[in-house]
């Protein structure tokens, strides 16, 4: 019987407000697998899209036009120069701060900046600077990492020249950079280049090995990642009880017992609420368990989709290449102040180019969100055909076929749901912006931040639940389009209420699998982390030429976060995916008929 036999259309204006309305019946034409007759969806957001560009390219050459990133990164001598600007200074691009007084003093000195044609490499060396009558030279008082020829060829580079952070002279001046990392860190990223690429195999490694682990024994990785669930939540309740005690001295989260032993209960009834569901919901626990295995299977089958984000991601970091060099030259579009006592100018924006500057960071997040999307659907269209090839579904070149689809008939709706996300994104940007504007303006009135810190807190949990929400139904909207080539809204209805007819299911299976990609995420990262230190530091070649191993340590770890989270994403897609053709398949057949090895094993054991 259809679900819409239980609308009374002389009650209700709309279907959506019956409490007993659980969504339309789905399209019998899916008793073939996904919908081939397709048209262009939502065409008015794709045309809204590609304005969008066109404004984003005129901002550039606007930028690119008046724009002169010399005020911004050119900085300035003592006497309120420009180095490589000003007139007799032109051959001078770089600032060094001189000090006459020894460091051995320990007194405050006599800092001043001054214009020179290079950074000198060591102390004693002497060094040419700029002045208003003509060239000097004079001895360099400590030295710095070579940069010479560095802002001449990137255009973007801040030209201080800074000491080493090992060097006596950086506790000297360090007050005069507090705007600016030393560029030696930076410079150690360049020196383990090398390192950073075995980081990126080891981490497509660790993440072809978790796949095939999954494979062979989904059920105990599964079963573990739900033991070490229960068992942080346990302990962290002691943390808090014994904290609370005083047993703990440095992990005193509190001067309240009371507090500490109310959050210790959280965490404890948490556990026993997820311990009950666990006895109540053990069926859908090995459901969640077979539609995770599926998932390895489709990545192991269809592994060409992995190239699909990864490729995705390559466009993006160009992209957001030309958006830095681009606005760049647009903040540089105003007048360069001097400041007294720092070489760094500040440039005067008037308000048009403040717009264009929010347009074009609004233009950015867009582009990333709509870039994110796709992948999203490519991966939930080659998903959809996998699972449905069980029954004579084509499985031919799928990755080309959904790459086409999205492009040709659904780029539309996918710019509709990007651009809910960005709006959404506004929203809780704003949000935090006026949280921090308030909360400045009554620092100093304890009643007042205290009422804005609660008022702030509330709304703000509202808008990030709310923000995750919008997200969620955004991803199966991808999924439903991919299935039945609808319209990103009608989509989206169709997929909430599929899953809101399979709540329960979609619950715990989502949960797990999160929990799961997450774990194993967390540990591809960790580990190839782990490695890429043990290397720069242990390997004379690396140790002895970086100044410190930190920030080569933090780019393995972003990088190898970023690879893994790419193809966890894409697991994770494939779960989502699977779970709705699924429960699709089953509404359409009763029992589901299209189901890879994995849920077969499951149906019957546990249908039959």
């Amino acid at each position: 019987m259809s679900n819409n036999a239980q609308l009374l259309p002389s009650e209700w204006e709309y279907p959506e407000q019956n409490p007993d309305y659980k969504g339309n019946d789905l399209d019998k034409r899916l008793e073939q697998g996904p919908i081939e007759d397709r048209g262009c969806t939502d065409c008015i957001w794709c045309f809204l899209y590609l304005i969008m560009w066109g404004g984003l390219i005129t901002i550039g050459i606007i930028a690119l036009s008046n724009g002169s990133p010399d005020s911004l990164f050119l900085p300035y001598n003592s006497d309120g120069q420009q180095c490589g600007v000003s007139k007799n200074f032109e051959d001078c691009p770089y600032s060094y701060l001189m000090n006459t007084t020894s460091i051995e003093e320990n007194q405050d000195g006599n800092f001043q900046f001054i214009c020179v044609q290079s950074c000198p490499s060591k102390a004693n060396t002497e060094i040419s600077y700029c002045t208003v009558s003509g060239d000097e030279t004079q001895l360099s008082s400590y030295g710095t990492y070579d940069c010479k020829n560095k802002y001449r060829t990137l255009k973007l580079d801040m030209s201080i020249c800074s000491p080493y952070k090992s060097d006596p002279f950086w506790n000297v001046t360090k007050d005069f950079f507090s705007y600016s990392a030393s560029e030696a860190d930076f410079q150690d990223i360049g020196k383990t280049w090398s390192i950073s690429l075995f980081v990126c195999i080891i981490t497509l490694i660790l993440a072809n090995f978790i796949m095939f682990l999954v494979k062979k024994c989904a059920s105990c990785l599964v079963w573990g990642v739900l033991i070490l669930y229960f068992t942080l939540l346990i302990l962290f309740g002691f943390l808090f009880y014994y904290s609370g005690k005083g047993d703990f001295s440095n992990a005193h989260f509190g001067n309240s017992y009371g507090w500490c032993l109310t959050i210790a209960i959280i965490f404890w009834s948490i556990a026993g609420m997820s311990l009950l569901m666990l006895g109540c919901y053990y069926k859908r626990i090995y459901l969640a368990i077979a539609v995770i295995k599926a998932a390895a299977d489709f990545t192991r089958d269809v592994w060409q989709v992995v190239m699909v984000p990864l490729s995705i991601f390559g466009v993006m970091i160009g992209f957001l290449l030309f958006w830095i060099y681009s606005t760049t030259y647009l903040m540089s579009y105003g007048t360069s102040d001097y400041l007294d006592n720092t070489p760094f100018p500040e440039v005067d924006l008037h308000s048009g180019v403040i717009g264009m500057i929010i347009g074009n960071s609004i233009a950015f997040y867009w582009n990333c969100q709509f870039a994110m999307a796709f992948s999203q659907y490519v991966v939930a269209s080659c998903c959809c055909m996998w699972y449905f090839h069980h029954m004579g579904v084509n499985l031919h070149r799928p990755v080309f076929k959904s790459i086409k689809r999205g492009l040709m008939h659904h780029s539309g709706s996918l710019a509709l749901g990007s651009l809910i996300l960005t709006f959404v994104a506004v929203l809780r940007f704003t949000f935090d912006l006026l949280h921090k504007m308030f909360k400045q303006g009554v620092q100093q009135n304890k009643a007042a931040t205290g009422c804005l810190k609660c008022w702030f807190g509330y709304y703000g949990c509202i808008i990030h639940c709310f923000e995750r929400f919008i997200r969620f139904i955004t991803q199966n909207a991808y999924i439903m389009v991919a299935i039945t080539g609808k319209s990103f809204c009608k989509s989206a209805h169709d997929a909430y209420y599929l899953i809101f007819r399979h709540k329960t299911a979609v619950a715990i299976t989502d949960g797990i699998g999160e929990i799961f990609s997450t774990v194993a995420n967390l540990s591809i990262g960790i580990t190839a982390t782990f490695i890429g230190f043990i290397m720069i530091t242990q390997i004379d070649h690396y140790s002895n030429q970086i100044s410190s191993p930190v920030l080569p340590t933090v780019f393995f770890a972003f990088i190898s976060l970023t690879l893994s989270s790419i193809f966890m994403n894409v697991y994770g897609m494939g779960i989502d995916t699977i779970l709705l053709c699924y429960m699709a398949d089953r509404e359409l057949f009763s029992t589901a008929k299209s189901v890879p090895q994995s849920l077969q094993e499951f149906l019957d054991k546990y249908q039959k």
